[in-house]
């Protein structure tokens, strides 16, 4: 019997409620294809697969669901024909994004007894662990690359969330540093496949403002523009596929573009100055060369010639081209332009197997530590769902898991299990609101003013009357202690739909016990069954000392005054939030200082009417 394991470490009794549970599986790639196998092998009732992407090449030598004949196929439907065959619950796949509100709400979320995360980016993770928060459902965030992995509980309101600690943000580089003066291996793979290969082959962007190109050198800024305008030429010759062209490319790029760069001396004070590649000759490609192997400076420019005609004989049938890494002719292109340039500027140049790895963004994934970590996960979640019997029963009790590598802990064992943390107080996910759904009659949509909805939540939870309203699935202000211009305005026509979060927050402490409501996320959910709205009873009050409170009304959480901008405007009404380091919105970002503000005052902005009210821009 497949599922006597399982009953013998949780018992019959659990087992059966093991066999009532629908759980939601996130991403059906390197961990993704092990945990559903592990899920299903369990014997859950019901697994929903959630995948946006479809099966690739590159895939196939770790997604051990998938073979040659799926290339192309969705990931979560392929996923789960694999293993329908040995599965005795219910399969679901869906193919879409997971950030889509319209297609998962929070009341799909809420269905699920529990959501296994096998993400591979940031945003998304993200979204799933705000979503989990709102629905109040344990979640089990997984992630590995290549000998490093980890598994984390997450249960709302006891465990750290996935946002309570800092995630590194991805490495960008400025404009000159690709165009001018690149140092590095990735600077010159980001030339070839960003800029050359999308403005030859796929739709050219447009040219980088000004103050984006990271230089206020002039002769620099004036080399760069009259690049770009040249290449107007060259993309001719790619799309009309004039192959006799190919030698004329070749000069523009590496020899005459370079020549020019070279006379920009202020740029080569302190790095060496690149030589172009005057009196190339071009040959026939060696067909012994080896992707892992490091060729010489005539082999890259055969390859690139070749490759170079053959996209180039592509263009009047296919229009555009779209970097692949798993398409030949592409990946030569760019790794050879990338090591080209290199060569030219006096860089270290890569294999061809290294650069698919750079251009593709693949961290190397190992087929082993996926299997760990998805097995981990499944183990946990036992606990998690408390199938599992351990005393005490806590949820800081719970381990999470490294592989050594990844935790740092150990280096006499290949598993660390540390206990998980309480939420961070400083986190703005799970720590700084209280957070529910609130459900609005989809015809009480269009009539539901946003005064009105504010008058609600006022006495509904005992908030001051002066209160910040932010959309913060579009980081909009609505409203605020000094702008009510919208609160004649119908949720409709704030365009606000299944899926917003409203954040109510006290713009200021009571004067009588200085203390503020802690503030409210709202997820909106239009529905076409209520008639009118719903606001859930919640806890009333949480107590800030007065140093917090006095600052809080003109200081940022990171330190920084808000600042409004009265001339940026758009077209719905609301203030648009923007912050460069952090789009997390929170009421001290928002707050303008009462202090230096009268009545008379001439830096008050006007009042605008309700039905002309424009957006300002707060920087």
């Amino acid at each position: 019997m497949r599922d006597y394991s399982v009953r013998q470490i949780i018992g019959d009794g659990q087992f059966t409620r093991l066999r009532d549970m629908k759980v939601l599986l996130v991403g059906a790639g390197g961990i993704g294809c092990e945990l559903l196998k592990n899920l299903v092998q369990m014997g859950f009732g019901e697994v929903h697969v959630v995948d946006l992407d479809t099966i690739e090449i590159s895939n196939l030598n770790r997604q051990f669901l998938f073979r040659q004949r799926d290339v192309k196929r969705a990931k979560a439907a392929t996923a789960v024909a694999a293993v329908g065959y040995f599965s005795s619950g219910r399969l679901v796949a869906h193919q879409g994004n997971i950030t889509d509100a319209t297609v998962f709400p929070l009341a799909w979320f809420r269905g699920f007894a529990a959501v296994f995360n096998a993400l591979d980016n940031v945003a998304a993770r993200r979204h799933v662990n705000r979503m989990a928060q709102f629905a109040s459902i344990p979640l089990l965030e997984s992630g590995t690359a290549g000998f490093d992995g980890q598994v984390q509980p997450i249960v709302p309101g006891k465990t750290e969330c996935f946002d309570c600690t800092a995630k590194e943000t991805p490495r960008t580089y400025p404009v000159c540093t690709i165009r001018s003066t690149p140092s590095q291996p990735v600077h010159c793979v980001i030339w070839a496949k960003n800029f050359l290969f999308q403005q030859l082959f796929g739709e050219p962007a447009e040219p980088p403002a000004t103050e984006d190109l990271g230089t206020d050198d002039p002769a620099e800024i004036a080399r760069i523009r009259q690049e770009s305008g040249e290449l107007a030429q060259l993309q001719e010759w790619a799309r009309t596929g004039d192959t006799a062209r190919v030698r004329a490319v070749i000069e523009k790029l590496f020899v005459v573009d370079i020549q020019k760069l070279a006379a920009i001396e202020s740029l080569w004070h302190t790095r060496p100055q690149p030589e172009a590649l005057e009196g190339f000759e071009l040959g026939v490609p060696s067909n012994a060369a080896d992707a892992s192997a490091l060729w010489g400076i005539q082999e890259h420019l055969n390859r690139f010639a070749a490759s170079l005609r053959r996209l180039m004989e592509r263009m009047p049938r296919e229009g555009s081209i779209e970097f692949d890494k798993d398409d030949a002719d592409a990946l030569e292109f760019v790794a050879t332009a990338a090591n080209i340039r290199a060569h030219i500027f006096h860089i270290k140049m890569l294999s061809v197997f290294d650069i698919k790895q750079i251009a593709g963004n693949i961290i190397p994934a190992i087929v082993t530590t996926n299997a760990i970590i998805a097995g981990l996960s499944a183990l946990v979640s036992l606990r998690v769902l408390n199938l599992l019997r351990v005393m005490p029963n806590d949820p800081l009790n719970l381990p999470m898991a490294f592989t050594s590598m990844a935790s740092k802990i150990s280096s006499n064992r290949y598993l660390a299990a540390p206990r998980l943390s309480p939420p961070n107080p400083n986190c703005s996910v799970c720590a700084h609101y209280q957070r529910c759904a609130l459900t609005v009659g989809a015809v009480r949509c269009k009539t539901l003013t946003l005064g009105e909805l504010i008058e609600a939540v006022q006495e509904k939870y005992g908030f001051s009357n002066e209160v910040s309203v932010v959309d913060t699935s579009t980081n909009r202000l609505l409203a605020d202690f000094d702008f009510d211009d919208l609160n004649g305005n119908t949720l409709e026509k704030l365009e606000l739909r299944t899926g917003s979060i409203l954040t109510v927050s006290d713009d200021v402490p009571s004067e009588e016990d200085n203390t503020v409501r802690k503030p409210i996320e709202f997820y909106l959910e239009l529905s076409d069954s209520a008639t009118g709205f719903e606001l859930i009873e919640l806890p009333h009050i949480r107590v800030i000392d007065k140093e917090t409170a006095s600052n809080s009304d003109s200081v940022e959480a990171d330190g920084k005054t808000a600042e409004v901008d009265l001339d940026l405007v758009d077209a719905s009404g609301a203030i648009v939030i923007q912050d460069e380091e952090d789009s997390q919105p929170d009421a001290a970002k928002r707050k303008h200082s009462r202090d230096s503000e009268s009545d008379d005052s001439t830096s008050k902005r006007a009042r605008l009417d309700a039905d002309s009210a424009e957006i300002l821009i707060l920087d």
